[in-house]
């Protein structure tokens, strides 16, 4: 089993440097292609297991991640230097600070850094499969781009599911804190692919917004270690709630607000639409965000029924409603998907803040359907402006009639979200319920108004939409389907076929 746990994190890896070297298109598609059955059916071995499991990796490992935090953290100094960004800079200047004295701290321990529970196996079925479609796509995408940047472009991505599996598994956090910190730095290469000015500057928001989230989880290590003598999950995980201080699991919870793009801190997901859309699509639904709801869920546990879980509920609880009225007043599509994964987002950690089991299913069940619907959506919207030069809501205007097979995903897509008997609806019917047994408690009364809100504002934006693209002029003639390229139909097909 470690082989197989060892094999999802580092075969993405193979699987991009094979990418990044070969000159032949076809080759470059077929080890894309590739990727899909052999993760996921590695994913599934996993799942499958008796869980959980601890793993020890040799020692070098251990030196070899203290060795590429300093790197990585060096690396966001210079940037900082090369583009003036006094933010980047101190932040990693900071950074470098918390992480020596963090590591001065530790204390021996004698606990595995690598765990996989049910939670990890079914972060990984979410990220290989749901990432390696996205990895297909753009091998379409890109392909007009030359060879040498299709190929570092997809090899990236490729990566990036390596790099989201790997931080999953860590139990230590300061091994987590690297990952993370991983995380940000391929959507930083990511959202600069373009290379231009707007690409080059929210680049750069991205980077230093999702330092602070860093700095947070040195914080936490550096104060678990103060009041508890630990710096693992697990270890974590066997204090009483009643107990334990909530100083370092407060600090989790602004890294995960952080790289959950909620408010303020939402701008960095947003400026990340500039980059190509298969960017887009791997952010929202397989890695990066998916971090926070993955991290609340983690510490759930201890946090139940606390005053940092209560505050939780209703930061996240504001956002779901906010980013839905945001999203209302956009004309964009993708800048429409980005605040419905802000507003979506901000319900998974509410759930998984509620830390009762259905509370924690509703967070899987939506953390699952928003991973495949939004990667469907984002690929509908690559297609779009690909070959029917539609990016905003009027120039999507009776679609239907030159495109209903992207019409009828698209549909589905929102419905998905929407109606019963798909898991977004059922999802968010439970948390209410689970809300309602605990009127007695003013921040369950208010997720329950507010999830009631929020609900009632996405339904109405996804209707939107769809009463627009599905608009046409009178009666015409019987439907003819676009002809879409294999790899648009293939995969966001797949996504159709996994939402029903």
């Amino acid at each position: 089993m470690e082989q197989m746990i060892e094999g999802l994190i580092v075969l993405p890896w193979i699987m991009a440097l094979a990418v990044f070297l070969t000159p032949f298109h076809g080759l470059r598609q077929f080890i894309t292609f590739l990727s899909l059955p052999v993760l996921g059916y590695l994913a599934f071995k996993v799942w499958n297991a008796h869980l959980p499991i601890f793993v020890s990796p040799p020692h070098w490992v251990e030196t070899a991640v203290t060795v590429f935090d300093y790197l990585l953290l060096a690396y966001f100094l210079y940037q900082g230097i090369k583009f003036r960004s006094f933010l980047v800079f101190i932040f990693a200047v900071a950074q470098i600070l918390l992480l020596t004295g963090a590591l001065y701290l530790l204390p021996e321990s004698h606990t595995p850094p690598i765990y996989v529970d049910r939670l990890t196996a079914f972060m990984y079925l979410v990220v290989s499969i749901v990432g390696s479609i996205i990895c297909i796509y753009a091998t379409k995408y890109m392909e007009q781009e030359d060879v040498e940047r299709e190929n570092r472009f997809v090899a990236t991505l490729l990566w990036f599911v390596g790099v989201m599996n790997f931080a999953v598994s860590a139990n230590n956090i300061e091994w987590f804190f690297a990952l993370f910190e991983t995380t940000t730095l391929a959507s930083y290469i990511l959202i600069r692919f373009r290379w231009d000015d707007i690409s080059i500057a929210n680049a750069i928001k991205a980077l230093w917004m999702n330092q602070i989230g860093g700095i947070a989880i040195l914080l936490g290590i550096i104060f678990a270690i103060k009041h508890y003598g630990v710096y693992n999950f697990t270890d974590i995980l066997k204090l009483s709630s009643a107990t334990a201080s909530m100083v370092p699991l407060a600090f989790l919870a602004i890294s995960a607000l952080v790289k959950g793009a909620q408010m303020p801190f939402h701008k960095w997901l947003l400026g990340a639409m500039v980059a190509p859309t298969p960017v887009s699509a791997i952010l929202h639904s397989a890695t990066m965000v998916k971090i926070a709801p993955y991290l609340i869920l983690r510490i759930s546990p201890v946090i139940k029924g606390t005053l940092l879980a209560k505050l939780l509920i209703m930061t996240t609880g504001f956002v779901f409603v906010c980013a839905g009225l945001l999203a209302l007043t956009q004309n964009n599509f993708k800048e429409i998907l980005a605040y419905s994964t802000i507003s979506l987002l901000g319900l998974m950690m509410l759930t998984a803040s509620m830390g009762s089991s259905i509370a924690v299913m509703a967070s899987l069940l939506l953390i699952l359907f928003h991973a495949v619907v939004k990667a469907l959506l984002f690929l509908e919207a690559g297609v779009m402006e690909k070959l029917f030069k539609a990016k905003y809501i009027e120039e999507m205007k009776r679609l239907v009639e030159k495109a209903p097979i992207t019409v009828l995903y698209i549909t589905i897509g929102f419905m998905s979200m929407t109606i019963v008997p798909y898991g977004i609806f059922i999802a968010k019917w439970i948390t209410l319920e689970t809300a309602s047994n605990f009127l007695s408690q003013g921040a369950f009364i208010g997720s329950l108004i507010l999830i009631t809100f929020g609900g009632v504002i996405l339904t109405l934006l996804y209707f939107k939409v769809i009463g627009v693209i599905i608009r046409r002029r009178g009666e015409f003639p019987q439907l003819r389907l676009e002809k879409l390229p294999f790899t648009y139909f293939f995969t966001t097909s797949l996504y159709v076929a996994f939402a029903i």
